[in-house]
């Protein structure tokens, strides 16, 4: 899950805290802070990216306008975390968390605990991610009805983005060095375009100049060397009023 750093709350041309009349007014600040990708299953969404609520806002009306309660998610991940009750303690979250190092990726298209990751609590809290935002589930079996009316396939792409990355991978790994120039910017292309920045970091890990390029490649990507990124994070704009 890549971790994000959307900063604090975006401040007018006046450096006054913008004061959100209605929660889906930040969304703009949200795209321009973090990419227009879901938070959680990390799809790029160019239509219906909702503002999603950390703590639902049917059971928290006091954060329903907060800036630190928002996130960006796709219909998917949004629809099935619902009005669950969230106790931010019992999860991990890619605006607090090192979630890069948390989750593992690989052919079967599931998310699932990163096996190195041995304390007991924590894998305990990123199980409880994963089924929070049903990033466990797996598309119905094809050519069944199910299968035909899914609106849910984040399992899919996501086994494809496994597959076109390891066969990239395999293919910078044979090419010299005039291609390998080539395909790093066709990979940055393929990562803006469709998202799964994960997936796509780790079929390059033994590459760092691609690494390197990934981290940058989408706004407001929190790498650990960068942490404090979100802190000095600023929005200004010309807005006239008191509120957004």
């Amino acid at each position: 899950m890549r971790p994000i750093a959307k900063g604090n709350v975006p401040t007018d041309s006046k450096g006054e805290e913008i004061v959100f009349n209605k929660y889906a007014r930040s969304r703009r600040y949200l795209i321009d802070r973090i990419g227009e990708y879901c938070s959680y299953c990390e799809r790029k969404i160019q239509a219906n990216l909702a503002v999603e609520h950390v703590k639902p806002k049917k059971t928290n009306s006091d954060l329903k306008l907060s800036w630190d309660n928002f996130l960006l998610g796709c219909t998917n991940c949004n629809s099935t975390k619902g009005d669950k009750k969230v106790v931010l303690e019992e999860f991990v979250w890619p605006d607090m968390d090192p979630t890069f190092e948390y989750f593992s990726y690989d052919a079967s298209g599931v998310v699932k605990v990163n096996e190195n990751i041995t304390d007991a609590d924590l894998r305990k809290r990123i199980e409880a991610t994963i089924q929070l935002v049903g990033l466990q589930k797996r598309a119905p079996k094809k050519g069944s009805i199910a299968w035909k009316e899914a609106s849910d396939r984040r399992h899919e792409h996501r086994m494809k983005a496994y597959i076109d990355s390891r066969e990239a991978s395999d293919t910078y790994r044979k090419a010299n060095k005039a291609v390998r120039e080539l395909m790093r910017g066709y990979i940055e292309m393929i990562v803006v375009a469709d998202g799964f920045w994960t997936i796509w970091m780790e079929a390059f890990e033994e590459f760092p100049e691609v690494t390197e390029m990934l981290k940058n490649c989408i706004p407001g990507t929190r790498w650990e060397e960068a942490a404090e990124m979100g802190e000095s994070a600023e929005v200004v704009l010309d807005m006239e009023g008191d509120g957004a």
